[in-house]
């Protein structure tokens, strides 16, 4: 490295020497510890700690995940080397068991961003959607609905539990989770019954209008599933039976929204969110908004009784005026989406 070069603004010489990795056996070590250390979170729990040569749980997992990450970033060589000379899946597999078992919990909203983010730059890949292709076999410790299909339906089933029963903070990400199944459609040979019938339920929940109408941009969600369907529609029609099955049986739902017109969505969007309510969430929201109530604070004696209130004396003890009432709490105006002209028009 240059002298020049190492007083540049940003300058890191572990990201120049992590991208100038380009031996093959290198490249193999550093895949393999990689899988070794992720399969560690599952595998640690499918065994008896009790047990000779069981291995240890590592709490490193984080860490690790935004190495590979930023391996993945740096690295050209390292991407091309894992999808076409590596089983992808290894790596596929750990990932969407962090993701499933952290979709509740606030604190761990961080790792299910970075999972994203490495899933998202895979599927980016044409030898990624073909590689997962491969049956899913393994047996993770968790509640994961029982499938026969392949590490496609897996990751298909694993992101629509974490929209459907996950933590609110990750509303953010529906779109790049939707826009990883939408990568990964055009090579999907047989989706399984459950990831059909999943897909089918999350289309009936973004054009239910509670959500389609909780903001202006919520329509892009249905635009990215029906991208999926029409994808697996047009390039893998004869092994996914399954999903025509599953639109056919839910095509009033399709039904409803082609025949859409402005005056319908005007009336389903003032019955889903009168006047007097606000919408329960945006879907373009980075935070769900915490509401707080505002309380009065009450005078108390050293015993903890309350004091009466003394004559002339207001709320909170300010002064008033005889026969005076105190002014009413105002709730600040916020505005609420209505359907128009030109939000028919993008939908449609």
């Amino acid at each position: 490295v240059g002298m020049e070069e190492s007083y540049e603004v940003g300058f890191n010489i572990f990201r120049v020497l992590l991208a100038r990795i380009n031996n093959g056996k290198d490249l193999e070590a550093l895949y393999r510890g990689f899988v070794r250390l992720l399969r560690n979170m599952h595998e640690s729990k499918n065994t008896l700690l009790s047990m000779p040569n069981s291995p240890t749980r590592l709490e490193c997992h984080q860490e690790l995940l935004i190495l590979l990450w930023k391996t993945l970033e740096e690295n050209p060589l390292f991407l091309d080397f894992i999808l076409t000379r590596c089983d992808v899946c290894e790596l596929v597999t750990p990932i969407c068991y962090l993701m499933y078992v952290s979709r509740k919990d606030a604190a761990q909203v961080g790792l299910i961003h970075i999972c994203t983010f490495i899933l998202l730059k895979l599927s980016g890949e044409r030898s990624f959607g073909v590689s997962l292709n491969r049956p899913y076999r393994t047996k993770l410790p968790c509640d994961l609905p029982l499938f026969s299909g392949s590490h496609a339906d897996l990751i298909s089933i694993t992101l629509h539990k974490i929209i459907v029963n996950g933590s609110y903070r990750l509303v953010p990400l529906y779109s790049c989770f939707l826009t990883i199944v939408c990568n990964i459609s055009p090579y999907w040979r047989s989706m399984s019954l459950v990831a059909s019938v999943k897909l089918v339920n999350l289309f009936e929940l973004f054009s239910s209008p509670k959500f389609l109408y909780s903001s202006e941009k919520s329509y892009r969600h249905l635009a990215l599933l029906l991208e999926i369907f029409n994808n697996i529609i047009q390039y893998q029609y004869n092994g996914n039976q399954h999903l025509v099955y599953a639109i056919v049986r839910r095509k009033d739902s399709f039904g409803r929204l082609a025949s859409l017109t402005l005056a319908k969505a005007i009336y389903q969007c003032n019955k889903a969110f009168p006047k007097s309510d606000e919408p329960e969430y945006d879907a373009d929201a980075e935070e769900a908004a915490a509401q707080v109530a505002a309380m009065t604070v009450q005078d108390v004696d050293e015993g903890g009784k309350p004091l009466a209130a003394k004559k002339g004396k207001g709320f909170n003890g300010a002064a008033k005026a005889d026969g005076a009432e105190p002014p009413p709490r105002k709730k600040p105006p916020r505005g609420r989406f209505l359907p128009n002209e030109a939000w028919m028009g993008e939908i449609k």
